[in-house]
């Protein structure tokens, strides 16, 4: 597992086109017809993603990784997720993907642990644990 999360002072609010985006729906209703699928925090049903910022990393969207304890974690990557929390500083420490620091992803509502924020020179990414999301 990454080392243990920071105190929750340490908390920063990320990209919020996803939540933009739903109200926007919301308000709006989707003219195009185009159904999209959205991704929620299997604990409180808050918005997290859609399936429209899924991205490939190291040519695949899905991943599987174990951490030091021996923790498997079935991980997706995706470019924005307007419903979580940044926490913690970034730390090259255990990374899955080298050349990228991280930093603990955690639910704005229930604070539940959803993945890690990935930082590079070139951008970042989202990996989200694909076990803590629904769909609807």
């Amino acid at each position: 597992m990454h080392p243990a999360a920071p105190p929750l002072t340490a908390l920063k609010q990320v990209d919020t086109r996803l939540v933009e985006d739903i109200r926007r729906k919301e308000e709006a209703g989707d003219e195009t017809g185009e159904e999209r699928m959205y991704l929620l925090c299997k604990t409180c049903g808050n918005a997290i993603t859609s399936e429209s910022y899924c991205m490939e990393v190291n040519g695949s969207h899905r991943h599987t990784f174990m951490n030091p304890r021996g923790i498997v974690f079935n991980i997706g990557c995706f470019s924005s997720a307007g419903g979580c929390l940044i926490i913690g500083v970034p730390t090259t420490e255990y990374t899955w993907f080298p050349g990228f620091t991280w930093c603990c992803v955690i639910c704005s509502q229930c604070l539940s642990h959803l993945g890690w924020r990935y930082q590079s020179g070139s951008g970042g990414f989202f990996g989200l644990i694909l076990d803590q999301l629904s769909r609807q």
